[in-house]
């Protein structure tokens, strides 16, 4: 009887394991799935944010490229300013070199127009 009753509580006792085990087994098939779903909603949306960047990746190309030809559009506005300013520089230099011969040559014409005076008036 006692041995009966042994092997009885301890079907029992296999029994509620494997309940427990058949339970848990459940539980964690439910948890991987709800894993496996968010790891398929995390994809989709890596997805996503790849196509934003690249979107954003391209307008921002395209604004580099803008403000490279703009670069490009002032230095050589740059340049032809350069050149245009060195041309007239040159030609300061040259109205200032014929100034001062023009001056001298006045001077001249002054001093003989004085002289000139004198010899009427004396």
């Amino acid at each position: 009887k006692q041995f009966e009753a042994t092997e009885a509580a301890k079907d029992t006792e296999v029994e509620k394991v494997r309940l427990k085990n058949i339970h848990l087994r459940t539980h964690l098939r439910k948890l991987e799935a709800r894993l496996k779903e968010k790891e398929q909603l995390a994809d989709g949306l890596h997805l996503i944010d790849f196509e934003q960047l690249k979107i954003e990746n391209q307008a921002l190309n395209e604004k580099i490229e803008e403000r490279h030809e703009e670069l490009h559009k002032l230095r050589k506005k740059t340049t032809t300013t350069v050149q245009v300013l060195t041309h007239i520089k040159e030609k300061l230099q040259f109205v200032q070199a014929r100034a001062g011969v023009l001056k001298m040559d006045l001077a001249n014409l002054e001093e003989q127009v004085t002289q000139q005076r004198d010899s009427l008036n004396r």
